[in-house]
């Protein structure tokens, strides 16, 4: 099988009733689609975005555009099946992917464990907690057997993780290579779906979408496995709400078809197992209505949503080269290779609290920006940005106009480094239905003592390369200390019972009196009861994993 294969089918070929339904088909819903499929059960998976094939997805602004959506205050942007979803809100706004594969389409494939004292907190089930070397420790293996993360090699060596190695020797430790979900081997040979894919050429455009088929994202890897089995996809159907089945089946599905040949038409189709695996908001959403339709479920669906402590900042105009920006299939736009997207991690988890730890990453930035970040950059740092180094203002100032004359990939612009961080923010946020809308409140998340303790750290890694720190502009006391967020969590929580949580300990959905629906599960970045302080892919997927085991052992 190649990348570039396509795996849905048209709308007009969805049955009325399958064994099994799986909302999305981001990591959870994928792991849940393949084991599904693979223990001979008819499934239908749901996603409503569109399947972009390997080589499609955007490569400059004007495409970058078209792929853009955003939900506002003001109203909804962009086309609903855009790539790039912003869910812009009041105290946090989230950036997700929509497309088959979900998120994992343009995020940064990092894939590490938490730390064990995260599995300590008395919000996971305590069964989860007994079962952490077990059925969890298994689910982990399995998620890496398919995933197949490896750390980049080294070579050929990187500007931006040479930066980040000053950083780290200033913070007092060093930079290291994080497990990523990469094919960097030409004979790597086939993926455990049998798809070929080729090595990576560190072009840097992974969180627009690989074009190169390198990046082992859920559309290559479970859906594929899925697909071989005889599960059956549709895009374009976006999930309203879930009923109890009023045909024989256990479970309503009612789903808006999104597609040319839909036109908007509502559907009903039905099975005894549902699985919602749609993401923190697309889950959560799912359940907010289907309760307000009637579905008896516990108090706490909405509860516990945070941002895993995320920060995006940068450390902008440094005194070294950091080649941050991405190529796509045109490597003469930089003397240097890029790399994959997150290539460097320091590592600042120490023994002390654990709420304090955070870990810092490097980034590159999609090259369909790279026209307008000359101007971006140089219009937003002398607002928002803290020089760190006195005295270079003759030098700043000529790569500044360097990078305006000259593009991104000189000067200025070239010389930025892009930081991800991720840290614990106490995830006490709620996620709610507002006149229809979803609604995420979070007062005053921005002013946790976390974000000033990462401000810190920031401003330092990048004093240690002569940089203007530049925070994210959201993060200002002008516009009230707001946070974006690319990986949130909670909404759907795990917990002991019906009061502490939407899910038990095996994704299975409460109802409002302490027992769980029979055949509804979530299983996705939702369940995930509080920050885990690092990329969360690996978990939400070792999450499924173990739950689905256990499934299946009820079969």
């Amino acid at each position: 099988m190649q990348p570039d294969q396509i795996l849905s089918l048209p709308s007009d070929a969805m049955k009325s009733r399958y064994d099994a339904i799986i909302i999305g088909s981001g990591y959870g819903a994928g792991v849940a689609a393949a084991r599904l499929a693979q223990a001979g059960k008819s499934v239908a998976v749901l996603e409503r975005g569109r399947e972009i094939p390997t080589g499609q997805f955007p490569t400059t602004v004007k495409e970058g555009a078209r792929n853009f959506q955003a939900d506002t205050p003001l109203g909804h942007i962009g086309a609903r099946d855009a790539l790039f979803d912003l869910r812009a809100h009041a105290d946090i706004s989230v950036m997700v992917g929509c497309g088959l594969g979900g998120t994992s389409l343009i995020n940064g494939n990092v894939m590490l464990e938490p730390e064990e004292r995260v599995f300590e907190d008395p919000k996971w089930p305590s069964q989860l907690q007994q079962d952490r070397s077990t059925g969890l420790a298994e689910g982990y293996n399995k998620a890496r057997s398919v995933l197949r993360p490896v750390s980049y090699p080294g070579t050929p060596e990187l500007a931006k993780f040479a930066a980040l190695e000053t950083s780290a020797a200033r913070l007092g430790t060093e930079a290291s290579y994080p497990p990523i979900n990469v094919t960097f081997d030409d004979q790597a040979g086939l993926n455990a779906a049998g798809v070929n894919q080729p090595a990576c050429t560190l072009c840097g455009d992974c969180c627009s979408g690989c074009n190169v088929g390198a990046k082992n994202t859920i559309a290559l890897t479970y859906l594929p496995l899925a697909h071989s089995a005889g599960a059956e996809i549709f895009t374009l159907c976006k999930a309203q709400r879930i009923e109890k089945g009023t045909g024989g089946a256990k479970w309503d599905v009612t789903l808006e078809d999104i597609s040319e040949q839909g036109d908007g038409a509502i559907k009903r189709i039905s099975a005894d197992i549902v699985v919602s695996g749609a993401g923190t908001l697309g889950s959560t959403e799912v359940l907010l209505r289907s309760a307000k339709a009637g579905l008896e479920l516990s108090d706490m669906v909405g509860q516990n949503f945070g941002g895993n402590g995320d920060v995006i900042a940068f450390g902008y105009n440094n005194d070294v080269p950091i080649n941050g920006i991405g190529v796509g299939a045109d490597p003469t736009r930089s003397k240097d290779p890029v790399g994959p997207v997150i290539a460097g991690l320091i590592d600042l988890r120490k023994a002390g609290p654990l709420n304090e730890n955070i870990v810092i990453q490097e980034g590159a930035i999609p090259s369909l920006l790279a026209p307008i970040l000359p101007a971006v950059y140089s219009a937003s740092s002398p607002f928002f940005g803290k020089d760190t180094d006195r005295g270079d203002f003759l030098a700043e100032s000529k790569r500044t106009l360097e990078s305006l004359a000259h593009g991104a990939y000189r000067g200025a612009a070239n010389n930025t480094q892009t930081y991800l961080v991720m840290a614990h923010d106490g995830g006490d946020g709620n996620i709610a239905l507002d006149d229809e809308k979803l609604a995420l409140h979070w007062p005053d998340a921005g002013k946790k003592p976390v974000f000033e303790r990462i401000d810190a750290a920031l401003r330092e890694a990048t004093s240690a390369v002569g940089g203007t720190y530049l925070p994210n502009p959201m993060w200002s006391d002008i516009l009230g200390k707001n946070l974006i967020s690319v990986h949130p969590l909670g909404g759907c929580v795990m917990g002991n019972t019906h009061e502490h949580g939407a899910v038990d300990h095996r994704c299975r959905v409460f109802d409002g009196a302490g027992s769980v629906h029979e055949g509804l599960y979530v299983m996705d970045g939702s369940v995930v009861p509080r920050s885990l302080g690092v990329n969360p892919a690996l978990t939400i997927t070792a999450l499924a994993e173990r739950a689905m085991a256990l499934m299946i052992e009820e079969f």
